[in-house]
């Protein structure tokens, strides 16, 4: 009898310790609406990007980072819950803009932290997977990327492909969407493409947002940067 009351006593002790860490979770994360939340790092997720997308620097900290859940529609119109990083700067701007895209069911693919790529920014695109944070330089150059900040998402970047001003696409298996009229393109979800006045380039110029189709001299189509 006296076994039996310790297990029990365990398991009770074991199921307020559950409830206490879902309560933590719960006060931490600030609710903008039901599945759309943004929260400080916890210790498991600092423990899943160290060495992978956050490497220790001069210009951010884990404290100048939020953890982002949000839920999408995919592009077989199912809903699904995803996870970014961003700049705690612009966090509460993440949910508002993606609670948007959800009310207007725009599809994306999928959104996953890098560090399911390795932080291999090349094998999340082709995966065509949208996200945030990642402590890395722009392609070819020395200068810091926003995304090191957490300052930028990219899109759909598959079919949503950068080009930078010599022509060269990434990533590669994005080639097909390097057209991109619409009618033109061959590729399987051209009418996915992110266009000068699509939808959802309106609503993230509208939190103050920068698309990288604007530029000048490269394109980068996928690319939403404050």
């Amino acid at each position: 009898m006296k076994t039996g009351k310790k297990l029990t006593g365990a398991l009770c002790m074991i199921g307020m310790l559950v409830s206490l860490l879902h309560m933590d979770y719960a006060a931490q994360a600030k609710v903008y609406k039901d599945g759309f939340t943004y929260q400080k790092l916890t210790g498991q997720i600092k423990k899943k990007i160290k060495g992978v997308s956050f490497h220790k620097n001069s210009y951010i900290t884990y404290d100048d980072l939020r953890y982002v859940r949000v839920k999408y529609y995919n592009f077989n119109g199912e809903v699904r819950n995803g996870e970014l990083i961003v700049n705690k700067k612009i966090a509460k701007k993440t949910v508002q803009i993606f609670y948007e895209l959800f009310q207007i069911k725009y599809p994306i693919q999928r959104i996953r932290l890098i560090d399911e790529y390795n932080a291999d920014d090349e094998k999340s695109m082709e995966a065509n997977n949208t996200s945030s944070f990642n402590f890395r330089t722009v392609a070819g150059t020395n200068r810091l990327s926003k995304h090191a900040l957490g300052l930028a998402i990219d899109i759909n970047p598959r079919i949503n492909p950068y080009i930078n001003s010599k022509g060269i696409l990434s990533p590669e298996n994005g080639k097909a969407y390097r057209v991109r009229d619409v009618k033109k393109c061959k590729g399987k979800y051209a009418r996915y493409m992110i266009q000068k006045n699509s939808r959802i380039t309106k609503i993230f110029k509208k939190y103050g947002f920068r698309w990288g189709g604007d530029w000048k001299y490269s394109k980068d189509y996928q690319h939403f940067e404050i």
